[in-house]
């Protein structure tokens, strides 16, 4: 039997797209690291090795599809993929060999992977981050969506508090669901 699968974007971005100044995130929301906590536990995450990088390690409970062009590079606890179909490769078999597995892929990041998956995406977990940082000359960005190709709900509001700025969870389901 063949499970259905769909692949999720689990991102947080600044309000002008800004994911990343290549090195990493540039803000720290302690809430929001439970929140993709939960939102990713028990799925495949597929990410660029300098997402990879910047995260240090495999995160538990969840495999790391890691696309790189490298095709030597390797990490403990890392799947490494030549493209998007070997990603989603990977994930499936994860999914197929792991009993607590949700039919979930997660895209997650940075930005040349989301600009790859986008097209296989149905929803898109989003936190906005309330500020407009320039990224620097790496900047890495999330793709722009069209209005017209989503629907749009804003879930959650938090202000600002102390060194954390504000931001928002919000929601894009597409319109018309693709399959993975």
């Amino acid at each position: 039997m063949t499970v259905s699968l769909e692949m999720v974007a689990v991102v947080a971005m600044a309000r002008n797209r800004v994911i990343g100044d290549g090195a990493g995130l540039i803000w720290h929301l302690p809430a929001d690291l439970k929140r993709v906590k939960s939102l990713t536990m028990g799925c495949p995450l597929i990410m660029g090795r300098r997402t990879w990088d910047s995260i240090g390690r495999a995160l538990p409970g969840r495999a790391s599809v890691v696309m790189t062009r490298d095709a030597s590079w390797a990490a403990e606890g890392a799947l490494r993929a030549g493209d998007m179909d070997a990603a989603l490769e990977h994930s499936r078999d994860w999914i197929a060999a792991t009993d607590s597995a949700r039919p979930e892929i997660i895209l997650f990041g940075g930005g040349e992977i989301y600009a790859a998956g986008m097209p296989l995406c149905n929803r898109i977990e989003a936190t906005i981050v309330d500020i407009s940082p320039d990224g620097g000359p790496n900047a890495a960005l999330f793709p722009a969506l069209a209005a017209s190709e989503w629907d749009h709900e804003v879930l959650e509001e938090a202000e600002p508090e102390g060194d954390v700025p504000g931001y928002r969870y919000e929601r894009f389901t597409r319109k018309k669901p693709v399959t993975v």
